[in-house]
């Protein structure tokens, strides 16, 4: 099947900081309550088609700021030639490069991330960075580069002009598609999020990335998200149930998700 257009109705929602007060939260209901699910080595076709084993780790992560890089450099040393497959090239000719803007990223080596294995590699295929945390009984957030972990959800930060003489930061939580990957998103081969194949979970976005969305926005602020996801999905089911055409169409539900079996 192929990808939804990226332009389609979204049902969001805006809540105070509870810990902050000049901030607000805007959320994308629409995606948080998809049942998107990463199906890397099961069935993900790749951002390239002539290398589906890699995903989306073909061109290295970009670093989002020193402490970033620091983290990604502290573990990179923790790694073992037992499971990060590119070891000796990553220790002698070392694991971060520059783009053409000037901007640090993990390097690009033999056409994927330093440090992705692949091919059967006894350690594991995927990130190594990923199996570090899982041998160290760690969440990969704590061990991988902020891009990585992150996707597919993407946070963003809008400044709003109140209109009494004040500003406000709206932090938004949303869908990391293939804009989020900047001019070149429109070039990848294939992308996930509006893709039909991966929106095959059992549970919620919200749900399966609970421990990123805490990191991302806090967990009194997660709670309150979650609340309304709750709320939603509840809602939507009735909806659904009573074929209200009206309320479905306020809900928004992703277009990549599973059609709802007809009513009887």
């Amino acid at each position: 099947m192929p990808e939804k257009k990226l332009d389609f109705p979204r049902h969001w929602i805006e809540f105070p900081d509870p810990e902050d007060e000049t901030n607000i939260f805007r959320c994308d209901l629409t995606w948080l309550t998809s049942r998107w699910t990463c199906i890397w080595g099961q069935g993900c076709k790749g951002i390239d088609k002539d290398s589906p084993d890699v995903g989306c780790c073909t061109y290295g992560a970009h670093m989002a700021d020193k402490d970033d890089e620091k983290k990604t450099r502290t573990f990179a040393k923790q790694l073992t030639p037992d499971i990060w497959q590119n070891y000796e090239e990553g220790r002698t000719n070392g694991f971060m490069e520059r783009d053409d803007d000037g901007d640090k990223k993990t390097r690009a080596f033999n056409g994927a991330c330093i440090f992705h294995n692949r091919g059967g590699f006894e350690g594991g295929d995927g990130c190594a960075l990923h199996i570090l945390a899982l041998r160290e009984g760690k969440n990969p957030v704590e061990t991988k580069p902020w891009v990585c972990w992150q996707l597919p959800i993407r946070r963003t930060f809008e400044e709003q002009d109140r209109g009494d003489g004040t500003n406000i930061d709206v932090v938004v939580i949303g869908e990391y598609n293939r804009r989020g990957w900047g001019a070149g998103g429109k070039d990848l081969d294939w992308y996930c999020s509006t893709a039909t194949e991966a929106h095959i979970a059992s549970k919620a976005v919200y749900q399966s990335y609970e421990f990123e969305l805490i990191t991302l926005m806090g967990a009194k602020a997660y709670e309150i998200l979650k609340q309304h996801c709750e709320a939603r999905e509840v809602t939507l089911a009735a909806a659904r149930n009573t074929g209200d055409r009206q309320l479905l169409k306020i809900l928004a539900a992703h277009p990549a998700d599973p059609k709802p079996e007809p009513r009887t």
